[in-house]
């Protein structure tokens, strides 16, 4: 799996060819949004998921250990 998503989710930026080219996209078009949204973020600013594995769902009654 990929560390970067296929798109970028605020806006139509695609193909970055690398983590520094999605980060350097982040900081200068999109600086005060999450470049890596977790679920709350995407439920939040109503993104359409990209199947990142930071997006994962932490079920309520699991038990930290």
């Amino acid at each position: 799996m990929s560390s970067i998503p296929p798109k970028y989710y605020y806006c139509n930026q695609n193909d970055f060819g690398s983590v520094d080219g999605y980060e350097r996209h982040l900081v200068t078009h999109h600086p005060d949004l999450p470049g890596y949204p977790g679920p709350a973020d995407i439920a939040l600013y109503g993104l359409e998921k990209q199947g990142m594995s930071w997006k994962r769902e932490i079920k309520a009654n699991m038990e930290w250990k």
